[in-house]
Order: structure tokens, then sequence, then C-alpha cells
């Protein structure tokens, strides 16, 4: 095989199949052709080449990765390999395939990590019923999303159940609001910072917690009110009989 190459291109003269190929791109798009010999003789060894001029044999093959857009390549003769075994279609082809593959890889596995924490949505939201303290969820707007049986039942006067959609901003007083924004703007400093004691109830004997939701990336989506009592159980171990 002989070859010349210059700025952006790459051409062949198979002498035992008498074929002349070329390779020609730039900034990731990527075209092979078959070419006639007068093409392949007005190619010069280190220039570049004459505008159009590869592009006018038969294309084989073309790609493009320029990394801006998802990668694609066409073939346009299922030949391309043997016909241009010198040249870097194959590779490409090769290369795009494997993305894809890693890609709908990724998106399978996705999907079914969503199917799966879909699966298990209300089996938490049944946990969070089930719970006798009371839980308030908030998105970072304070808007209320969520609350469980105990919170509407103990927030009853105020509203209830029908809470859920107003702010909760609304429900407090100003020096309340303040503090809850102040918590709110420390939980967005760090992921680390994640739960602040806000209150003791004494006559409840409990105490009330503001903690962040994370996403599994970190990001913080919401917070809640957490109530947790000091006062011992009274229920006797296993009382189902």
């Amino acid at each position: 095989m002989q070859f010349k190459k210059g700025n952006g291109w790459k051409a062949c003269y198979d002498e035992e199949r008498d074929l002349y190929t070329a390779e020609h791109g730039s900034r990731g798009f990527y075209e092979l052709y078959e070419i006639t010999k007068e093409i392949y003789d007005r190619l010069i060894e280190n220039e570049a080449e004459p505008p159009g001029l590869i592009s006018g044999g038969r294309c084989l093959f073309e790609a493009d990765d320029d990394y801006y857009t998802q990668s694609y390549y066409i073939v346009r003769d299922e030949n391309y390999a043997e016909l241009a075994p010198w040249a870097d279609a194959k590779r490409r082809a090769d290369a795009n395939d494997e993305r894809d593959r890693k890609r709908k890889e990724q998106q399978e596995a996705e999907k079914a990590k969503q199917e799966k924490l879909i699966k298990l949505l209300p089996f938490f939201k049944a946990v969070l019923d089930a719970d006798t303290a009371p839980i308030v969820i908030c998105q970072l707007g304070h808007e209320i999303v969520y609350m469980n049986p105990a919170a509407c039942e103990r927030y009853a006067k105020w509203g209830g159940a029908d809470l859920i959609g107003k702010n909760l901003l609304d429900c407090h007083n100003e020096e309340s609001r303040k503090k809850i924004d102040k918590v709110l703007d420390w939980f967005i400093l760090s992921n680390e910072n994640n739960i602040v004691h806000t209150f003791y109830n004494e006559k409840e004997n409990k105490d009330v917690y503001m903690v962040a939701l994370r996403a599994e990336s970190g990001g913080l989506i919401g917070y809640y009110e957490k109530h947790e009592y000091r006062t011992p159980e009274t229920m006797k171990l296993y009382d189902i009989d």
C-alpha cells in the first residue's frame, strides 16, 4: 500500500486491488471515501486538501464525535472496513458502539433504580404515617408537602391536613420565621449541616429538631420537623394478647 497524508486527510493506493481510498475530517467530523486515481494524484503530500476534492469520491462511511452533540456514524457501504482496513473508520465505529453500550447500560441501571424507588415509596409513606410523633415535611420554598396523621391531628385547630400546600412561614411569627430561614441557610452552607435542636417542650418532655432532607447527590431538597420524646414508654413489652 502507498500512502499520502496532509493537513486533515490521508489517502491510500492499494496496488493489489488497484483501489484508491481516502479519509478526511476536522473537529470530530470524519468521512471515508473510495476515490479515483485522478483525485489521488491531485492530493499533495503535507499540504491541505483542495476544497471538496476527496468528497468527490464515493462515500463509504461518515461519523461525528465532536462532543457537542451525541456521537453517531453512518455506514454508506457495509464493506468499508474491508475496502480501507488502514483507515480510522472502524475504530471510530467501535468506539461509538462502546459509548452507546455504556450509555444504554447507564440508562437501564437508572431506570431500574427509579423503578425500585417507586416500589419503595408506599413503604416509606407507611413508615411516616405510622409514626406517633408529628412529621411535617417542607420544600425549600417552605411549602408544606406532607403531614403525617399525628401532625394533622396535632395542628388541627390551625387547619390540619388543609395546611398541606400552604407556606410553613405563614404559621409562625416574625421571630420564628427568621430562625427557620437562618437554619435553612446553614443547611445550604454544607452537606454536613443536617440537624438543629430548635426547641424543648417541657410540658410534653420532648425535643424538637429541624432536619435537612437531601438528594443522593447531597443537594438540599427540603427539611422536616422531628419530635423526640424523653418520657419513658409505659406500654408493656409485646402487649398483644
